[in-house]
């Protein structure tokens, strides 16, 4: 009887026989064909831990079609926003180790073990680490009226004004928080902080003038830039960005070593098999390396990456340490 043969044996038996009818060999083997039958007719869904339009919605509906073509699955995008990302991390914490629940991560996966008293999961175990995506650096978005056209004007700025420059973030203990007190730090000012739900309102509050500046993802201010209602003080990389040449890094107008890279990477749930792992991990670099993905997220700022999951791992871990040591510095309290 050929493994096929044996297989389609399995699943019909499981279907007429009640379990406990099974000999012992046949039952675990008869379960175990029907729960990788039930897995790989499941939709996947990619849990984001934000709402539509940001970011890391922008990466997931780019790679949906690709993936779906590399795995024969439907790819459904599952938006779960809030709690600094908290409640879609945490779904997928809980869900079943089997490859069709996976987290599309942001940076603040690996701040939030610190920015949270109590996380309802661990960040270092309770997840299975599969391929970073993207990176990009951030740029520093400012209302057009700021008297500042570089970081060298902006530090100026801060200290000459009695209280400071006024910067946005997406909300507490976010990178956009973060990278702003690691530049005040660095450079011996004061900046208030203005926290808002979200990089969309963060970015609202720059256009009407209600905050001087905010540390944004290029894709997110790219149309305003264009529309010249944001000018870009500095961006955060280790090189200038494609799309704006003219625009120098933060490190090069004075701040030596200033490096901030906002990523995106795929996570599943503990104790992800390994074969898994390596299945999902080809279909996702083999969807970010179509023309069609990389022109589209080039664009808009991205740098591919496609790491391995091992890489994805000491990521985490790197910034985590990095950021963890930021926020000591600058004494920010997040609860």
């Amino acid at each position: 009887m050929s493994s096929a043969d044996r297989t389609r044996r399995r699943r019909l038996l499981l279907k007429i026989l009640p379990l406990g009818a099974l000999p012992g060999p046949m039952l675990h083997a008869a379960a175990a064909s029907a729960a990788d039958g039930a897995a790989g007719n499941r939709p996947i869904a990619l849990v984001l831990p934000f709402p539509p339009g940001g970011s890391v919605d922008i990466v997931a509906r780019q790679l949906q079609p690709g993936l779906k073509a590399a795995l024969g699955q439907t790819v459904v995008v599952d938006n779960k926003p809030g709690a600094g990302g908290l409640i879609a991390s945490s779904a997928v914490a809980r869900a079943r180790p089997d490859g069709n629940t996976l987290l599309i991560a942001f940076d603040t996966h690996a701040i939030n073990p610190f920015a949270y008293k109590q996380l309802p999961y661990d960040t270092f175990r309770d997840f299975s680490p599969i391929s970073q995506l993207v990176r990009f650096p951030l740029v520093i978005a400012a209302n057009p009226a700021l008297p500042a056209s570089n970081v060298r004007e902006l530090v100026a700025l801060a200290r000459a004004r009695h209280d400071g420059v006024r910067y946005a973030s997406s909300g507490i203990g976010s990178l956009n928080q973060l990278a702003a007190e690691a530049l005040a730090t660095e450079a011996g000012v004061h900046m208030l902080h203005v926290p808002y739900k979200g990089g969309g309102p963060a970015v609202q509050a720059v256009l009407s003038n209600e905050v001087d500046i905010f540390f944004s993802s290029y894709a997110a201010v790219q149309a305003h830039v264009a529309a010249r209602t944001i000018k870009v003080l500095g961006v955060t990389g280790t090189s200038r960005l494609r799309q704006l040449p003219q625009v120098p890094t933060v490190a090069e107008q004075g701040i030596k070593g200033f490096e901030a890279y906002s990523w995106i990477g795929v996570f599943g749930p503990a104790d992800l098999p390994a074969a898994t792992v390596a299945r999902l991990h080809s279909a996702l670099v083999e969807s970010l390396r179509q023309p069609r993905v990389v022109e589209a997220l080039g664009a808009q700022g991205f740098e591919i990456v496609g790491g391995s999951p091992a890489e994805l791992g000491q990521l985490v871990r790197r910034e985590h340490d990095k950021w963890q040591a930021v926020a000591r510095k600058a004494n920010i309290q997040f609860e």
